[in-house]
């Protein structure tokens, strides 16, 4: 997110980083866990939204950054919940299918729609929506592969052997305030959930 996020000249309110000036979501459409194709503006209208991006083959931090996710959503009363919606956006469309976010979604006991693209063709309009969707909040994304061989004088990109490339991403969560403006950015080394269970509470409290 650099060069889109900064405190600036005015105290914040908010204890993650200022998106500054704020960019808004742009709508897009994808589908969830169960299959459901999965609407961003119909879903989330005059909600704050909380939007994470990950990948189910990620060992270390994005494991984390769900039970931090699951920790601030099990603090949210039902008149919060009501007013809030929680997304995660998956960055391995490849391997992170409509089946594999349902498995995460279940062995990680959490409720909230995760999305994917139902197919990863180059001209797929859902494989670009997603894509635009990265570029939409400044993911810094990147594919690590190699090549492999097959029989014959064959070969196949690594990106379609899930066990052979990698992916790189820089980004954290985003909070979307009820206007569908992205306002706050945490980090995900920098998760402090009392702080950003405060921040949602604070975009809350500016809607009512």
């Amino acid at each position: 997110m650099a060069g889109c996020t900064g405190t600036g000249s005015d105290v914040s309110n908010f204890h993650g980083e200022d998106i500054t000036p704020n960019v808004l979501v742009e709508d897009f459409t994808l589908v969830n866990g169960d299959g459901e194709v999965w609407n961003f503006a119909i879903e989330t209208e005059d909600k704050v939204v909380v939007i994470a991006f990950l990948f189910t083959n990620c060992i270390d931090i994005c494991p984390i950054v769900t039970e931090n996710l699951r920790w601030v959503h099990s603090q949210l009363s039902p008149d919060e919940h009501n007013n809030t919606q929680f997304l995660t956006i998956t960055v391995d469309p490849w391997r992170d299918d409509v089946p594999a976010l349902f498995e995460w979604q279940y062995y990680r006991n959490v409720s909230w729609p995760h999305v994917t693209a139902n197919s990863t063709e180059e001209n797929a309009p859902q494989f670009q929506t997603i894509q635009s969707v990265w570029k939409n909040f400044a993911v810094g994304l990147s594919i690590e592969e190699q090549e492999l061989e097959q029989t014959g004088n064959n070969s196949t990109t690594a990106r379609h052997h899930p066990d052979a490339y990698s992916v790189n991403h820089s980004t954290g969560t985003v909070l979307v305030d009820s206007n569908g403006m992205q306002r706050i950015w945490w980090g995900d080394n920098d998760w402090i959930t009392d702080l950003v269970l405060a921040d949602v509470r604070t975009l809350l409290a500016e809607a009512d």
